[in-house]
C-alpha cells in the first residue's frame, strides 16, 4: 500500500467531488486515492477542519492536522500539495531531505522566477506537476499521431481560456509543449487582457508564432471574463484534419477536410465529426495509476520539474513583452 498525506480540503483537494458511490468519477485527489485500491489517505492537512466531515465518509481513519509542519513523514510515499501556489515553495522546503518519495503539486508549481532557481535539488526528480490532461489517453494518442504526422502539417491554434495566464492558461501552455515537443517561441504580442484570476495574473488576448518542425505555426490565445461564463477549449487546423478539445465535453472531436461538391477548389469542414475520443470523467485516478506505475514499475514521469520548467519560460517569454 502507498501511503498519502493531502495538503489542502478545497476544491481540487475534495470538494470538486466526495461523492463515494459515483466509482466513475475523480476530479479531486480525495476521490481519486480513495478509488485506487493501491493507496491509502493517512493524513490530511488544512488550516480549517471544516470539510473533514466530507473526508470522513471516504476515509473514516484519516488523521487530521491544521499545520504541515506537525505532519509524520517516516510513513508517508507521496505528498500532495493542494494549497495556493504562493505556498508551493515554503512547503517544499520544509520537506527537504525528507524520506517522502514523490510530492504532486498543483499547477502551476510556482509563480516566480526566483523560486524556480531556489528550488533544492533534491526535489527535482521527485516531482509531479498535476497537469492532469498529460494523463489522459485520448491525448496520449493525439500526442503520437502528431508525431507520426496524421494529420498533415499543423496550420493554425486557436485557445479560449478563463481565469488567468498562469492559473488556467497554463493548462494549454502545458498542452502544447506535451503534444508539439516543446516548441520554440519565435515571436508572442499581447494584444488585450480580460478579468484574471487575481490582479497579478490577468487572462490576456496573446498572439504567439511557434516553430514545429520547420514550419512556423501562430497561435492565438483568446481570453474571456470568467464571470460571464467558463470557457476552456482548443482548435488545431492541420491539413488534413481539425482536431477539437471542448473540455465543459470532455470529449476530442476530430472533423475531415473534404473537396466540396458544389464549388470545386474550395475545402471545407465537415460539419459532423468523424471520430470522438471522451476524456475519462476519472480524471485524476489516472494521474496516481501512472504515480503507482512509477514507484512500483519505474514509469518515467509524464508531467516532471523538466516539462513544468518548460511551461514556465514558455509564460516569461510572453510576458516579455507586457
Amino acid at each position: 500500500m502507498i501511503n498519502v498525506a493531502l495538503l489542502g480540503m478545497g476544491n481540487i483537494g475534495l470538494l470538486y467531488d466526495y461523492n463515494k458511490q459515483d466509482t466513475n468519477r475523480a476530479y479531486s485527489h480525495a476521490k481519486a486515492i480513495y478509488l485506487h485500491k493501491e493507496f491509502d489517505l493517512k493524513y490530511v492537512v488544512d488550516p480549517s477542519d471544516k470539510n473533514i466531515g466530507l473526508l470522513k465518509d471516504l476515509f473514516p481513519n484519516v488523521k487530521y492536522l491544521n499545520s504541515y509542519e506537525l505532519l509524520d513523514t517516516s510513513n508517508i510515499d507521496i505528498l500532495v500539495i493542494a494549497a495556493p501556489t504562493n505556498l508551493h515553495f515554503e512547503i517544499l522546503n520544509y520537506f527537504k531531505n525528507s524520506n517522502i518519495k514523490l510530492f504532486l503539486v498543483e499547477k502551476p508549481l510556482f509563480y516566480n522566477k526566483n523560486e524556480y532557481e531556489n528550488l533544492d535539488n533534491f526535489f527535482k526528480d521527485k516531482l509531479v506537476v498535476n497537469y492532469m490532461r498529460r494523463f489522459q489517453e485520448p491525448l496520449i494518442k493525439l500526442r503520437e499521431e502528431i508525431r507520426n504526422d496524421k494529420f498533415g502539417l499543423i496550420n493554425k491554434i486557436i485557445l479560449n481560456y478563463v481565469k488567468g495566464l498562469k492559473n488556467n492558461g497554463s493548462h494549454f501552455i502545458d498542452l502544447i509543449n506535451f503534444l508539439f515537443d516543446s516548441p520554440e517561441i519565435i515571436s508572442s504580442s499581447i494584444l488585450d487582457s480580460s478579468l484574471g484570476f487575481s490582479e497579478e495574473d490577468l487572462t490576456y488576448d496573446i498572439f504567439i508564432k511557434i516553430k514545429y518542425k520547420n514550419k512556423i505555426v501562430p497561435i492565438h490565445f483568446i481570453s474571456h471574463d470568467h464571470t460571464k461564463y467558463n470557457i476552456i477549449e482548443f482548435k488545431l487546423y492541420f491539413e488534413k484534419q481539425v482536431i477539437e478539445y471542448i473540455n465543459s465535453k470532455q470529449k476530442i472531436s476530430y472533423f475531415n477536410i473534404n473537396e466540396s461538391i458544389e464549388y470545386k477548389g474550395y475545402n471545407f469542414i465537415d460539419e459532423n465529426t468523424s471520430y470522438e475520443n471522451n476524456i475519462s470523467k476519472k480524471l485524476i485516478y489516472n494521474v496516481y495509476e501512472e504515480l503507482y506505475l512509477h514507484l512500483e514499475k519505474n514509469k518515467t514521469i509524464t508531467s516532471s520539474y523538466k516539462d513544468e520548467l518548460s511551461n514556465f519560460k514558455f509564460i516569461e517569454k510572453i510576458l516579455e513583452n507586457k
